[in-house]
């Protein structure tokens, strides 16, 4: 007997949020772990923070685009395989 179920796979748009939570997470404790003189790093942190989630929000499908391409190329660097001289 097959069970039916709802396709409980995520969506782009589930894991793009994801990735936005984990980001304002990171974001909020990371101050707590640095030294005073990071300051200014957790400032530009923020900033990029706020503009991703902005860009995110008004091109929606632009920035899907941008990390399905992004995600690629990451993988042909990560699994590349080194060429070997007899070919």
């Amino acid at each position: 007997m097959i069970s039916q179920g709802f396709d409980t796979a995520p969506t782009v748009a589930d894991e793009v949020s994801a990735v936005v939570d984990d980001a304002q997470v990171i974001a909020k404790t990371l101050p707590a772990k640095l030294p005073r003189r990071a300051h200014t790093l957790t400032e530009r942190l923020d900033h990029a923070l706020d503009a991703t989630c902005e860009f995110v929000n008004r091109q929606p499908m632009q920035a899907v685009v941008i990390a399905a391409a992004a995600s690629s190329l990451l993988t042909m660097v990560l699994t590349r395989r080194p060429r070997s001289g007899n070919a």
